[in-house]
């Protein structure tokens, strides 16, 4: 192997508001076609890491050691040197490619900035642009250009940040969980288009995953760190058959399946969907209707978990949306509870939101930053038609909070103050403080590392048992439902092409998508039950 071009010694991160270092004595190095993946639990210093090396945390955070790149020492380097690195040294993927993108500008502008600051000729520019969105796997790159970034689906986006960081042609690229928003088969669509990149380009690639099975399908070697420490350095297939360290030996356990629960009795029908169909209008000089949803339609019973899963522009948020009288559908009937609902006609969502509660996936943008924890978990108790008094309200939040197994003591913080999984769970409490039959999970784990995934599931297992919860679980992970689900709907282009026992449906797939997202997962479909039985069910 070729000499290392980035080399990382002994680096030493110290935040003000943290005590101690985050990241200690830290040391790696990455060679010109090679990938180094970097795992590890949520506050591990993962994606402190990758800031560090393209200059991007505050003043003074690095407290000491080396960061070599192409043998320029980068620590301490002047913002004109930095700028000189970025983008021409070392390209960067972000996580989350709807807030990395300008809402405003077309993707087109975008790229042609970043090419014109690597120095391409203006009369070049557009034409090294489209080039750069085919060579990502863009269809009808030349067209792609004029769109917006809402304009775009997951993964279409994910292949605009890539184009942006190979703009300037690095040797270097970052992906810090650059997959993780995304389904199965765009996974490992992204992953493949960053090995070939890597393979083509003669790239340096550093990944940066909670997803270890991309993992193993992509890194040459894998660093592990943990509490920020590297605990684990090896080549990927000798850490993957021999973990040395007892926190790789648990991340690995923990990437296995969720055992399967205790099979439920039969219990009460809660809703009946049926015939719903939705579609997203264009506004604009030509209004245009695009079918989302057409003729879906399921049972749900109380203390049951029905997972739905599908490609990424599926209909399955939109399902959501509708269920909860975020978006009006075109038809559709809900009976819940007994009462019958005619969705498209419905002008007061109440009775939908007094039974059904929905999660988001990401509770950083689902929870109001001006908000204390506790003026967030009591906003459903305000809003109650009987609202209790401040004193009850403040009661119940503090039993809330401890029901998901926070501290009552957070109610006085506020959510950037909080990790990951603890904004889920508060996500979660409200969404229990309005005493719901359902709860709605669109992607609810899908951004957590693998520890917290477990934990928020296991939470999720037990107020399920505690309160009969029947829940509607949107996912991408079909692990999850193998051994989290009772039944699985599978959604393709708007219809709801196939329904039944998670068991059944994983064994004996009857539709063709059902089979492709099946084969993306990596596994055959009997290998993803999560005991070897047709069902827990």
């Amino acid at each position: 192997m070729s000499a290392p071009l980035l080399r990382v010694e002994n680096l030493q991160i110290a935040l003000p508001a943290r005590p101690q270092p985050v990241v200690t004595d830290l040391g790696f190095s990455v060679s010109a076609g090679e990938c180094l993946a970097l795992i590890g639990a949520s506050g591990s210093g993962k994606s402190l890491t990758s800031a560090a090396l393209v200059g991007l945390l505050p003043a003074g955070a690095i407290a000491s050691g080396s960061v070599r790149f192409a043998d320029e020492e980068l620590i301490a380097a002047t913002p004109a040197a930095w700028r000189r690195v970025r983008g021409a040294g070392i390209g960067m993927v972000w996580q989350d490619s709807q807030a990395s993108l300008h809402p405003l500008r077309r993707i087109g502008a975008q790229l042609i900035e970043a090419l014109r600051a690597a120095g391409v000729e203006r009369a070049a520019v557009r034409e090294r642009a489209a080039a750069l969105l085919a060579e990502v796997g863009i269809d009808r790159p030349a067209e792609r250009l004029r769109s917006y970034a809402h304009e775009l689906s997951g993964g279409q986006r994910q292949r605009v940040l890539i184009a942006l960081a190979l703009a300037a042609d690095p040797r270097l690229l970052i992906a810090d969980e650059a997959t993780s928003a995304l389904d199965a088969s765009l996974r490992l669509q992204i992953v493949d288009l960053l090995d070939s990149l890597r393979r083509r380009r003669g790239l340096a690639l550093l990944f940066v995953s909670h997803d270890l099975a991309l993992v193993r399908r992509i890194a040459d070697r894998v660093a592990v760190l943990d509490r920020g420490r590297l605990v684990e350095l090896a080549d990927t297939a000798a850490l993957f058959a021999a973990p040395a360290h007892a926190q790789t030996r648990a991340l690995l356990a923990l990437a296995e399946p969720l055992p399967a629960a205790t099979a439920a009795a039969a219990t009460p029908l809660l809703l009946q969907l049926q015939d719903l169909d939705a579609a997203y209008v264009a506004t604009g000089w030509r209004a245009t209707s695009r079918p989302a949803l057409r003729g879906v339609g399921f049972t749900l019973h109380a203390g049951r978990t029905l997972a739905i899963v599908g490609e990424s522009g599926s209909g399955k948020s939109t399902l959501l949306r509708c269920l909860t009288g975020l978006l009006r559908p075109e038809r559709g009937t809900l009976q819940l509870a007994g009462q019958r609902l005619d969705l498209a006609r419905l002008t007061d969502p109440t009775p939908l939101r007094a039974s059904l509660q929905l999660v988001f996936q990401d509770p950083g943008a689902s929870l109001d930053p001006l908000w204390r924890i506790g003026d967030i978990v009591a906003e459903p108790l305000r809003l109650a038609a009987r609202s209790p008094s401040a004193d009850v309200r403040a009661s119940r939040v503090a039993a809330l909070l401890a029901d998901v197994g926070l501290d009552p003591e957070l109610a006085r913080r506020y959510p950037h103050a909080l990790s990951g999984g603890q904004r889920q769970r508060v996500a979660i409490a409200r969404a229990l403080a309005a005493q719901p039959a359902a709860l709605l999970l669109d992607e609810a784990t899908s951004a957590l590392d693998v520890l917290v995934q477990r934990q928020i599931l296991e939470l999720l297992r037990r107020l399920q048992r505690e309160r009969d919860l029947a829940l509607l679980f949107v996912t991408h992970d079909l692990d999850l439902v193998a051994g989290f689900a009772d039944e699985v709907g599978v959604l393709w282009r708007g219809a709801l092409v196939e329904c039944g026992a998670v068991g059944e449906v994983f064994a004996h797939p009857r539709h063709s998508h059902t089979r492709e997202l099946l084969n993306a997962a990596g596994r055959p479909a009997r290998e993803l039950l999560p005991t070897g039985q047709p069902s827990k069910a």
